[in-house]
């Protein structure tokens, strides 16, 4: 079981997955999301058995989304990646390309996404969008009910305030992957409908599809007094080539690798240091409940103070702006009694 959805309110669509992946048989299973190995049931006589990349980018100018059993979904993503040329030309027959796709399992939706002359193209198998209040959605998997509540009573999501490049959409996906992994973090939320585990986020530009890295989550409680405390769990998360490292880090830290199922293995750096693209803050009213959320798109000309350490891949210590979060406390209680907030920054 799954959760991907996709989204566009007024430019460019942006698109988040689960990383989730489920069996009948119950057994121990290590997710970033939980605090030990467990075993975690699911929907029907599914449980959780470990994570997989659901968002495939097989060339720039295709991705492919897909919900239900990985093996169908795989087995088409290598095939698109062994015929598919690295550039798609006018002369190119889309017959191939739909003979693969017409494959899946009838347990299986997907949604592939084709950049044209035109724009995005989306060829739905089993799932369909829809408008809403401006927005195109699409939605695919168990988790698809979460994803419309969040939309349906989260605020920040206004058309109005989108631009060209879609980084509106980007950082409200981000934003719910976020809210996602401290929910399920504290009450395991998502996991008895099967999704969750850990998120990716994808989106087009003029170079063609993309995923977003370089993300730190952290998640943070208000207590009555005013005072600041980490939820105990914070998130990075990195790619290298095709492959995705997740990181958590509190007391100590853990890097889990999610590989793709198309692309070699790349070469990892011994050690280097990384400023967030995005920064995504959570913060949690205890007095009357609030969610208050931040997030910070940082542009690569000028790095935030917040950075990770790395060592081949996993990450191994880090350094945060504490001015900047003590900035965004003291912004979530001035409008606490406001209720559910959501702020978005560009930093230039």
């Amino acid at each position: 079981m799954t959760l991907v959805a996709g989204l566009s309110v007024g430019g460019l669509p942006a698109f988040v997955s689960d990383l989730l992946i489920s069996w009948r048989l119950p057994s121990q299973v290590d997710l970033p999301t939980q605090w030990s190995q467990g075993v975690h049931p699911g929907l029907g006589k599914d449980h959780a058995a470990g994570l997989a990349q659901k968002l495939v980018i097989v060339r720039p100018y295709l991705m492919i989304a897909w919900a239900g059993q990985r093996a169908s979904a795989e087995t088409i993503i290598r095939e698109l990646d062994r015929i598919l040329p690295k550039e798609w030309s006018d002369t190119d027959d889309f017959d191939k390309l739909f003979k693969v796709v017409s494959t899946c399992s009838k347990e299986t939706e997907m949604l592939v996404l084709f950049i044209s002359k035109t724009g995005v193209q989306p060829f739905c198998v089993r799932t369909q969008g829809f408008e809403l209040d401006g927005q195109r959605i699409y939605l695919l998997g168990s988790g698809a009910p979460s994803f419309f509540e969040f939309l349906q009573n989260s605020p920040g999501i206004l058309p109005e305030q989108e631009q060209a490049d879609g980084l509106l959409a980007r950082a409200n996906m981000l934003r719910f992957a976020a809210r996602s992994l401290v929910l399920q973090l504290v009450t395991g939320a998502g996991l008895k409908e099967s999704w969750g585990g850990g998120f990716e986020v994808a989106y087009p530009d003029k170079k063609g599809f993309q995923k977003v890295g370089n993300i730190m989550f952290r998640a943070w409680m208000i207590d009555e007094g005013g005072a600041l405390h980490n939820s105990g769990k914070s998130f990075f998360s990195r790619y290298y080539g095709n492959d995705l490292y997740l990181s958590c880090f509190s007391t100590e830290e853990k890097t889990y690798v999610i590989r793709s199922p198309i692309g070699e293995i790349p070469n990892i750096p011994e050690y280097e240091e990384i400023h967030p693209d995005w920064i995504l803050d959570f913060f949690i009213l205890k007095k009357n409940g609030a969610l208050i959320e931040f997030a910070r798109y940082q542009y690569s000309g000028k790095p935030s103070i917040d950075l990770v350490q790395l060592a081949n891949g996993a990450l191994v210590g880090w350094a945060l702006d504490q001015h900047y979060v003590e900035q965004c406390a003291a912004k979530a209680m001035t409008v606490a009694e406001q209720g559910n907030c959501f702020q978005m920054f560009r930093s230039k």
